[in-house]
């Protein structure tokens, strides 16, 4: 999951930048249309915006890919860790009642003791 969210993570920086790149550009070219930008040159600068701006939907679908993924390694990582408490929680209970159960063996035994002390001690005594 740690290298997903490093890909999210990037993919976001990467997108972001473009988003500034293309701004920038847009702004230099709409300067340079009113300086009286030759249409051979616009051209060229219109077609590399629209490069850049399919770069750019391609990083955001790649990123909406990379998001989906993190949600799902999420999802399965709460699943786990609930999976885990659960199973704590079970473990936790045994051993209560394992002990439990050993002082009660242990209570029988000694009442048994006691029972045959005083058993023994109004016979002889």
């Amino acid at each position: 999951m740690a290298e997903s969210l490093k890909v999210q993570v990037d993919l976001e920086q990467e997108a972001h930048q473009l988003e500034e790149d293309i701004h920038s550009k847009r702004l230099r070219l709409e300067q340079r249309q009113l300086e009286g930008l030759p249409i051979i040159e616009l051209l060229k600068e219109e077609e590399h915006m629209a490069y850049l701006e399919k770069q750019l939907e391609q990083k955001r679908k790649q990123l909406s890919q990379v998001e989906h993924k993190v949600n799902e390694q999420q999802d399965t990582l709460a699943s786990k860790v609930r999976e885990e408490k659960t199973w704590q929680s079970i473990k936790e209970t045994r051993k209560e009642e394992f002990y439990h159960d050993m002082k009660m063996i242990e209570q029988n035994e000694l009442d048994d003791l006691n029972t045959v002390r005083a058993y023994m001690l109004t016979r002889n005594g």
